[in-house]
């Protein structure tokens, strides 16, 4: 009988031995996982969506696999409004591996400029919510989450229209120069078109032009363009402003000036 206790005894205690033993090196494989975010690029474009991809390096130096591993992001404005969501997923990590991975996210500008129309011609914060979730050793469940602060950049920083000069053109029509700068401080280039309306106070459309734009990312723009309006124009009048770019579009942009 004391035989068979002592052989339960010495088998409790391999059996405890071996669940320590697991979970320590268990414990010790999963500390120094490591998943490194790359600098984002723009992957695509299709119609008013970007897709926006982020390298990412998933480092497994452990003893064990980790399975179902998965990357959920969601942005949002200053708001909280959501602007863009991924989602992706690595069926397994070998152990001793590391696997490169691209995260991506759809973000549509004239959606997001719709709603917030300041983030045209502000700069400001947006806020990536960014959760793993995994499973080590084949049972463990692994989840971790970060808020991840991300700076916007204006494309249209500091839009100015500068006061109209007038010049005569003919007996009927005097030629207006209008001063259009702005600095794209996004995180793409700008190539497109801006639509200027000229109005006087009744709403009655006096002049139009298109300014093409490419403007590459933080960089200035300084240009003058050129409208034929009545001679006699003596009132107050008003420019809409409307943007059109292959993945962008907004307007009308009022802007009022004192003639």
């Amino acid at each position: 009988m004391r035989i068979a206790i002592r052989a339960i005894t010495v088998a409790t205690t391999v059996v405890w031995a071996f669940v320590i033993l697991f979970a320590v090196t268990a414990i010790y494989s999963m500390k120094d996982i490591r998943v490194n975010l790359g600098q984002f690029q723009i992957n695509s474009q299709q119609g008013d969506e970007l897709a926006l991809s982020f390298p990412m390096s998933i480092v497994n130096p452990g003893f064990y696999n980790l399975d179902q591993f998965n990357v959920s992001t969601v942005v949002f404005n200053s708001d909280g409004s959501e602007l863009a969501q991924g989602f992706t997923s690595v069926p397994r990590i070998v152990h001793e591996q590391t696997v490169n991975i691209t995260h991506d996210l759809v973000l549509n500008l004239t959606d997001l400029v719709q709603k917030n129309g300041e983030m045209l011609f502000s700069d400001s914060e947006l806020t990536a919510n960014m959760s793993v979730k995994m499973r080590a050793v084949g049972a463990i469940p692994i989840l971790a989450s970060s808020n991840i602060t991300v700076p916007w950049g204006a494309p249209f920083y500091n839009l100015m229209i500068a006061g109209p000069e007038f010049s005569a053109y003919n007996s009927t029509y005097s030629r207006v120069v209008v001063p259009v700068s702005f600095e794209n401080h996004a995180f793409f280039n700008l190539t497109g078109t801006v639509i200027l309306r000229m109005y006087d106070t009744s709403d009655t459309l006096l002049a139009r032009t298109r300014i093409s734009l490419d403007v590459p990312q933080h960089s200035s723009f300084n240009g003058m363009t050129q409208l034929l309006v009545p001679s006699q124009l003596t009132s107050v009048v008003h420019f809409e402003l409307t943007f059109v770019f292959p993945f962008l579009r907004y307007g009308p942009l009022v802007v009022p000036y004192g003639i």
